[in-house]
């Protein structure tokens, strides 16, 4: 005969894993924050709107449902961070200069980092409003929002070239390259998003308020 574990066992067991899980997108979120902080100090304009729009999606579920676990995945927290982190040690130029991969990484991670705030723009309009989305359209979604901020940010870089005498946008082939490196990631992260809902356990779901998400 089998033997079940206590309904208060099982309970606790859920409840450990939900504190593991917050504490570890806490732990990734500090990198976000203090990241934020130090583009925000260096007066970098175009990351500063980067590092408050990602903070402001890891924190709209926290404070909506007033509930601290309500945390964004720890993995999804670290993608967000990503970019922003390459983006300061690119800040030497030694990495530039030394590898020549490193621009084509740097612009992978960005495109990773935009398709998981358009990711994350799905989840909180299925969770805030009465937008709903089947899995299809939510992929493509995901693509053309990354493809679309890409071009407002290139807009961005370009104006602050020609305000500030910086150089951002280094060649028209360098901006066709870093285009295409970010459909490549938007693509990929476009179908890697459905497939990992789709692996997600419904425990899971619940608990970071995914349950519903593409129910259409």
């Amino acid at each position: 005969m089998e033997r079940r574990s206590p309904p208060y066992q099982v309970l606790g067991q859920e409840s450990r894993q939900r504190v593991l899980e917050a504490q570890l997108s806490w732990i990734s979120s500090l990198v976000l924050f203090f990241s934020t902080v130090y583009v925000v100090v260096k007066l970098d304009v175009l990351w500063i709107v980067f590092g408050i729009m990602a903070l402001s999606l890891y924190v709209l579920p926290i404070v909506t449902m007033r509930d601290p676990f309500r945390a964004l995945p720890w993995e999804m927290t670290i993608l967000l961070s990503s970019p922003i982190l390459l983006h300061i040690s690119e800040g030497s130029r030694m990495m530039s200069e030394r590898f020549a991969w490193w621009g084509d990484l740097t612009s992978l991670a960005f495109a990773f980092s935009l398709s998981t705030i358009g990711f994350l723009l799905t989840v909180e309009l299925h969770m805030y409003t009465s937008v709903r989305m089947n899995r299809g359209f939510s992929v493509f979604f995901v693509l053309m929002f990354t493809l679309a901020s890409s071009g407002f940010w290139m807009l961005g870089e370009y104006v602050g070239d020609t305000l500030f005498g910086t150089a951002n946008l280094v060649s028209n082939d360098s901006v066709m390259r870093e285009l295409l490196w970010i459909l490549v990631g938007g693509v990929i992260m476009g179908f890697m998003y459905a497939a990992y809902i789709r692996a997600m356990s419904d425990e899971r779901l619940e608990t970071l308020g995914f349950i519903h998400l593409w129910e259409v």
